[in-house]
């Protein structure tokens, strides 16, 4: 049976870190890096749209040991289109990204996190888990990687899942549009906020990792 997650309850010291819309190439290697420093694993919810211009990133985030997503194939509101649309949307992602991966994709994140009955069942005839979260950014308006930082090291606690992004969305098909601008803005801020999340995290004795882990963690902790 196919699960909708928010959080995961537990009280053990991890929490799922997710990066949303990508792959980007002014974004996605530049996130791998810092993952890297710090030897953490992440689950990026990827844009099939994205991932068919860039296959070589998307290969890239899967063989560094990272979790892929299914985020529609361009990142259309998908509670808000006809049934036909959203099946087209997320059946084209979930190929895209399985043909370019190599791996079956088990999670789904939708647009903007907007659910309806038709994406559920959609979602839950490709037998993806349906991966919400329970800490974003903070602000849309703020500009410093400060405030991002502490604004998630704040509010993130056991058995939460974080959203950032290493892509723009729909900004992707009008890249000198004022939204583009906007949404790369606020990307390069969370980036810059990354370390310093991390970092946060760790002094709090928490640790991140995928999706995948939070949920091994938690259901083991369970059974004990």
């Amino acid at each position: 049976m196919q699960e909708i997650i928010w959080s995961v309850p537990t009280g053990e010291p991890i929490a799922a870190l997710t990066f949303d819309d990508g792959p980007h190439p002014d974004l996605t290697p530049h996130i791998l890096d810092v993952l890297d420093r710090y030897d953490v694993k992440a689950t990026f919810m990827v844009m099939g749209y994205a991932a068919e211009s860039y296959p070589d990133l998307l290969v890239e985030v899967v063989s560094r040991g990272h979790e892929i997503g299914n985020h529609t194939w361009s990142h259309l509101h998908v509670a808000k289109t006809s049934a036909t649309t959203a099946r087209r949307e997320i059946e084209r992602g979930t190929h895209v990204l399985e043909d370019v991966a190599g791996v079956p994709v088990g999670l789904f994140r939708p647009p903007q996190g907007r659910l309806n009955e038709a994406v559920v069942r959609l979602a839950t005839n490709m037998r993806q888990d349906i991966v919400l979260w329970s800490v974003q950014r903070g602000e849309k308006r703020w500009r410093s990687s400060r405030s991002v930082a502490r604004h998630v090291i704040d509010n993130a606690g056991p058995g939460d899942i974080i959203n950032l992004h290493d892509g723009i969305g729909r900004g992707t098909f009008e890249p000198a549009s004022v939204l583009a601008h906007t949404l790369m803005g606020r990307r390069l801020v969370e980036l810059d906020a990354l370390p310093r999340i991390i970092e946060g995290l760790q002094q709090r004795r928490m640790r991140v990792g995928p999706v995948s882990e939070l949920r091994y963690v938690a259901n083991r902790a369970a059974e004990t």
